[in-house]
């Protein structure tokens, strides 16, 4: 047996030995220790694929990148594959779809059938949970159960179709961030229970664990604009708290993208999704420079902040959220990813190459223009 060695540049890793089947096709990576790149065409499933990082997925996927030589196809696997959003989707990729890179095909999270015809002879995964059903209100906490539901239908189908490489959109737990302190913060938690199921269960895993979404800003609890015309950021949080974000749309497709290149050489890898850490009050500064308007940081309160996110997503949320940002309120700031990891277990750049994006660069990309 080989011995197993500790990569001291990325502590987090561990090396095992290579797979002979794919020792031909195998490239070394920057950071050899950690992962090893593969430049055969392999074929990945995307959950998803019609939602805000699905898509996102997709497209880096079958984007030409020259510091990735491999070459994907994207099953895209959506609820109906002839609903609108699906040929929104088709009518992006009409060259891909006609040379077979790309694919649409039903499958269902719910379904754990329809999961293994999906997942039937592909390479890769791409997993995303989400904690609303679609089109519906979370009304109370048991209704965010669902999620660890689709989570174990996705590890199960990953197993029985003896996936190479699950990568899968996650989050920490904070429960045990805070010592306890915040044990509602179930659309986290929830996603960190399906990371470690799926580290139990199947034999190579990417956890990409984003930061704060910038999509946020558009919803009312984060930003909204005053009778003045003055654009104003209110997260609860103390204007010199740090946080770290991400692009879901963007960002988490291209890490994506770079990992599926490799091959994660330990049964568990954290790739951390996060721009450098920004204080909540440079938001209307950089908006400001942007976009040319007035900004400001005026916090509401926690219980405004619970009452806007029970009025459009549902009551059952409102603690889930509450607690949420309690904790990002206190969370040490010279740790990443939710006050949760030190920066030096972040290998993100050593093994993939990538940044996620600051918020100027969302700015730009989006087009948004305020609320």
């Amino acid at each position: 047996m080989a011995t197993k060695l500790l990569d001291r540049n990325c502590p987090s890793r561990i090396t095992p030995t290579i797979d002979r089947e794919l020792a031909p096709i195998l490239k070394l990576n920057t950071c050899p220790s950690t992962m090893t790149t593969l430049t055969k065409t392999r074929t990945i499933v995307v959950l998803g694929a019609t939602g805000n990082q699905g898509s996102g997925v997709v497209r880096a996927l079958l984007q030409k990148n020259p510091y990735h030589p491999a070459s994907f196809s994207v099953r895209a696997v959506t609820r109906d594959p002839s609903s609108p959003q699906a040929e929104r989707l088709r009518a992006v990729y009409p060259e891909e779809e006609a040379s077979g890179r790309l694919q649409l095909v039903p499958g269902d999270v719910y379904d754990v059938t329809s999961l293994e015809r999906a997942f039937d002879g592909v390479w890769g995964v791409f997993a995303v949970t989400n904690n609303r059903l679609p089109g519906q209100m979370i009304e109370t906490e048991e209704d965010l159960e669902h999620e660890l539901v689709a989570g174990r239908n996705i590890v199960a189908a990953a197993k029985v179709s003896e996936v190479r490489h699950f990568v899968i959109s996650s989050l920490p737990n904070l429960a045990d961030a805070s010592n306890g302190q915040f044990q509602k913060v179930f659309h986290f938690d929830h996603k960190f229970q399906i990371e470690q199921l799926a580290k139990s269960e199947l034999t190579a895993v990417t956890a990409l664990r984003p930061g704060l979404f910038y999509t946020n800003v558009q919803w009312v609890q984060y930003c909204r604009r005053n009778a003045n015309g003055i654009v104003r950021f209110c997260p609860p949080v103390p204007p010199n708290k740090t946080a770290d974000w991400t692009d879901p749309s963007y960002d988490i497709g291209i890490y994506a993208a770079g990992t599926f290149d490799t091959i994660p050489q330990s049964i568990l890898v954290i790739c951390y999704v996060v721009s450098s850490k920004m204080r909540f009050a440079d938001l209307p500064a950089i908006f400001s420079t942007v976009r040319h308007q007035s900004a400001i940081f005026d916090p509401i309160s926690l219980d405004d902040w619970g009452a806007a996110v029970a009025r459009t997503v549902g009551k059952g949320y409102e603690e889930d959220i509450r607690q949420m940002m309690e904790w990002i309120a206190v969370a040490p700031d010279e740790k990443i990813c939710y006050g949760t990891m030190t920066p030096k277990e972040d290998c993100s750049w050593a093994d993939l190459g990538v940044r996620a994006s600051t918020f100027e660069d969302w700015l730009r990309r989006s087009g948004w223009q305020g609320p």
